[in-house]
This record gives structure tokens, C-alpha cells and sequence, in this order.
């Protein structure tokens, strides 16, 4: 008999669970502990949603924003009228080039898939590497499959992207806090204001989903939770404010869609 019951095939876990995805935002506390319960990984639905909307936010984008180029004066660089012609030709060509639809849709799209796995693997890494150094003994895979779900309002935030394109027909120039951005300034507030689009309201949603998600099952106490979250959450803003600084520094473009936002 025993033979037999170890000869069975065993029912692997589920990879895709769609109905926990509603739930989330009505009943996070208790979706989170189902999503958690499990041993094995069930990150790979909410980033299927991220991605889905990320690419679909991209697709919306890109023709508005080759109207607002087509249509608007270009800004040139300054001092660009001391520049050699040769200098100022190369210039044009590329500027020219950057509104085609490798600039306008790839990189864009490739952009928005690093950062929605990168950032949540990231994350969740560093995460679980403080939440191990404060005494709690919660398992990566617990970690990385907390940040996934607790990713979702980044969700809400692309439709609400998406709709915004759509009604206004405008490219979105001022994402997040990047309203309060000095547009000149020392290096260190120009790092600050690439960091600032990727602050918002779903940022703040999505942190009190992992304190909400790590209270009952860290084991350790609500402060250095809190301790955790938010000095993981700096690290790796800052990490991904680093593409942006460079691009105004050496190119005076900045990045063009936030896709995992923090």
C-alpha cells in the first residue's frame, strides 16, 4: 500500500493565481497570509500584470509623445549656438533619431521589463538581507513572493497612466513628486530629482502592503520592520535613480516611464 501511495504523482502548486489578484485591494490582510501560506513561489502573477500594463502604458505613450515632438519647439542644449556646425549637425541627426520607434517603443518597453523584475528581485533581496540582519528568519522565497504582491498598486498606477494618456491625449510631464524638482542645480539635487517621479501614492501603497504582509510572519518587532522596509526602499531608489541622473547629465534626457516605482 505504501508503495503504492508513493508511487502517485504528486499535484504540483499552481503557478498563475488570477483570483487572488481583486481580492488584494479589498481584502489585503487575508489575501496576502493565502498568498503567503505557500512554500513554493506565486510571484509570477502580479508581475505578469505589472509587465501586461507596463507594455501596454509603453504602447499609448509612444505615438503622443512623437506628436508632442513633432508639434513643439525643440529644446536645444545650451550654449548649443557656439557649437561647431559640424558639432550641431550631429546633434540634430541625433535628436531626429531618437524619435523613431526603437527609441520610442523599445527602449522604452525594454526599460520597463528591467525595472518591474530587476527592481522586484532587488528588493526583495535586499529586504530579506535586512529583515535577516534584525533577527528574523523569514525565507527569500516568502520575501520575494511579499513584494511581488504587495506590487499591485504599481498596477492601479499604470491604469490610471493609461487613462490619463488617453483622455488628455498628453505625454504625463510630471510623475510623482518630480513637480517639486529643481530643474538646476548641484549633482546631488539633480540625483534627488530623478528619484522624485518614482515617489507616489502607490509607492505608500505598496509599502504598507510588506508591513502589512511581514507583522504576522517576520518575527521580529514592528519597529525594526518598519526599519527594514523603509532603508530598503532608500537603497534601492537610489539604485534606480542612477539611469536618470546619468541621462541628464550626458544626455539631457531624462528616463521616460516608471514602471515598478520605487
Amino acid at each position: 500500500m505504501a508503495t503504492e501511495l508513493d508511487a502517485l504523482p504528486l499535484e504540483r502548486p499552481r503557478s498563475l493565481h488570477l483570483e487572488w489578484v481583486g481580492p488584494l485591494f479589498f481584502r489585503p490582510r487575508r489575501t496576502l497570509a493565502r498568498a503567503l501560506e505557500s512554500t513554493h513561489g506565486t510571484w509570477l502573477t502580479p508581475l505578469l500584470v505589472l509587465t501586461v500594463l507596463a507594455l501596454v502604458l509603453v504602447l499609448v505613450a509612444g505615438p503622443l509623445k512623437q506628436a508632442a515632438a513633432a508639434s513643439g519647439p525643440q529644446q536645444l542644449p545650451q550654449d548649443f549656438q557656439y557649437w561647431s556646425p559640424e558639432q550641431q549637425e550631429l546633434y540634430m541627426q541625433s535628436a531626429s533619431q531618437s524619435q523613431g520607434p526603437v527609441f520610442v517603443y523599445v527602449f522604452p518597453a525594454v526599460t520597463a521589463l528591467l525595472k518591474i523584475w530587476v527592481g522586484w528581485f532587488l528588493l526583495a533581496a535586499v529586504l530579506h538581507l535586512a529583515l535577516t540582519l534584525s533577527g528574523s528568519r523569514s525565507s527569500l522565497t516568502l520575501v520575494l513572493n511579499l513584494v511581488a504582491w504587495a506590487s499591485l498598486p504599481i498596477a492601479i498606477r499604470f491604469l490610471v497612466q493609461i487613462g490619463s494618456l488617453l483622455i488628455t491625449r498628453q505625454p504625463i510631464s510630471h510623475p510623482g513628486l518630480s513637480g517639486f524638482a529643481a530643474a538646476e542645480g548641484s549633482a546631488v539635487v539633480r540625483y534627488i530629482g530623478a528619484i522624485l517621479p518614482m515617489i507616489d501614492l502607490y509607492l505608500l501603497w505598496m509599502v504598507g502592503l510588506i508591513i502589512t504582509g511581514l507583522l504576522p510572519l517576520s518575527g521580529t518587532t514592528p519597529v525594526k520592520i518598519w526599519i527594514c522596509v523603509l532603508v530598503s526602499l532608500a537603497i534601492v531608489l537610489v539604485l534606480q535613480g542612477l539611469p536618470g541622473f546619468l541621462g541628464t547629465q550626458f544626455g539631457g534626457v531624462g528616463t521616460t516611464i516608471r514602471p515598478f516605482g520605487f
